[in-house]
């Protein structure tokens, strides 16, 4: 058996799932704190680095991921593993790993998905040239 921790961010991930993914997400968390199931290692997948995290899928047609990782328990602790859920959603468009990348700090490529999961809003774009806004004033 493992101890178990989570991203709250992916917490959030859980309560905004539709009820039929977040209950089969439960389901699977809970195979793999008992040590029931295992999912796939995850590398570098759509220029995202998430070596060192698995992925599991949710639902019979693959459509929903969970992204985690499997860390030593802190010291205190009476398991000798821990589970620690980063991320889960849709695999579409690659969001959950763009969203996992993001919690991690690593960069991700911008997809709508990805900024809709993460609750976050995408930086502007830059251009090389300066274009005034409406409301600069321009010295004459």
């Amino acid at each position: 058996m493992f101890g178990f921790a989570a991203d709250p961010r992916a917490l959030d991930d859980l309560r905004t799932a539709p009820a039929r993914i977040r209950d089969l997400a439960l389901l699977a968390l809970q195979d793999l704190v008992h040590g029931e199931q295992r999912g796939a290692r995850l590398g570098v997948r759509a220029g995202v680095d998430l070596t060192g995290h698995r992925k599991l899928y949710v639902d019979p047609k693959a459509e929903w991921r969970i992204v985690y990782a499997e860390r030593p328990a802190p010291a205190n602790a009476t398991h000798a593993g821990e589970i620690f859920l980063l991320a889960v959603g849709p695999r579409d468009g690659h969001a959950v790993y763009n969203s996992a990348a993001h919690r991690l700090g690593r960069t991700a490529p911008a997809s709508s998905a990805a900024r809709q999961l993460s609750g976050r809003s995408a930086a502007p774009t830059t251009s090389r040239h300066w274009l005034p806004s409406p409301r600069t004033e321009i010295p004459r």
